[in-house]
């Protein structure tokens, strides 16, 4: 986790989720990270929003005249680049973030959670971790990252074909693919994408609702958002938990509002 030398003790921090109206673990991720941050007392306010979800995304929620908003998205995007800046009242902006005055008060907005650049570092660091648990060779091992996208024209595939370019770069395992929810290459067809017969898959997802619970375990023969080895298409398949749940999540929501005061 990032030192923190600046006073925070008049700011608030406002975590933005996705949030899911349909399924209430799309809010756990976020609720436990704040409320991590709130025991380190480094911020006067320390408060989760949800764009599907109550409480509603509102600056409303906090009264401090410099205001820190995290969104906790796995990647840059529609909701991140420009709902979320028409909500909170200032122009789309770039992944780059914002720095202006809202109303009155200061606003730090930030990138998404999910494009910082120690990304790859965790996801790296959870499958080497699971492979040492589960006696696997990472160089005979599939790593399968695995994306929201989108349905829109031209999907959102940025941040983690990113993620995968870095990953790759380390040379640790045998091939690295990634598929999506919600654009192609698709998560279902993840045999014809990765030909290692050991296959660690990892969710680029930051919530924990419907997509990670209930979507994707059957898809590789698991019936929880968490576990194998399962034998699936003449594989063994392990399925981590989404990267929200990594206790080093905390710890990048304080880097990017350390970052923004550059």
């Amino acid at each position: 986790m990032s030192v923190m030398t600046t006073d925070f003790s008049t700011a608030a921090l406002l975590l933005v989720g996705h949030g899911s109206s349909k399924s209430p673990d799309g809010r756990t991720a976020a609720l436990r990270v704040v409320e991590s941050l709130r025991r380190q007392g480094l911020f006067a306010e320390v408060e989760a929003c949800f764009c599907r979800d109550t409480p509603r995304l509102t600056l409303d929620l906090v009264r401090s005249p410099t205001v820190f908003v995290v969104p906790f998205f796995s990647g840059e995007g529609l909701f991140t680049r420009r709902l979320i800046p028409e909500a909170l009242g200032f122009a789309p902006c770039s992944d780059t973030g914002f720095q202006g005055t809202v109303n009155g008060r200061r606003i730090h907005y930030t990138p998404p959670v999910g494009a910082h650049p120690r990304l790859p570092e965790l996801l790296a660091g959870r499958a080497q971790a699971l492979c040492r648990a589960q006696g696997l060779d990472p160089a005979a091992t599939g790593l399968l990252l695995i994306a929201h996208g989108s349905s829109r024209p031209g999907g959102a595939a940025g941040t983690p074909e990113r993620i995968a370019a870095a990953l790759r770069g380390q040379n640790a395992f045998a091939t690295i693919s990634t598929a999506y929810i919600e654009q192609a290459p698709r998560v279902a067809d993840w045999p014809s994408l990765i030909p290692t017969a050991e296959v660690i898959a990892a969710p680029l997802l930051i919530s924990e609702g419907m997509h990670a619970s209930r979507d994707l375990p059957p898809l590789f023969g698991l019936e929880r958002p968490e576990g194998g080895p399962a034998p699936m298409h003449g594989r063994r398949v392990w399925l981590m938990g989404g990267i929200g749940s990594d206790p080093d999540i905390g710890g990048i929501v304080l880097d990017l509002v350390r970052k923004s005061l550059r």
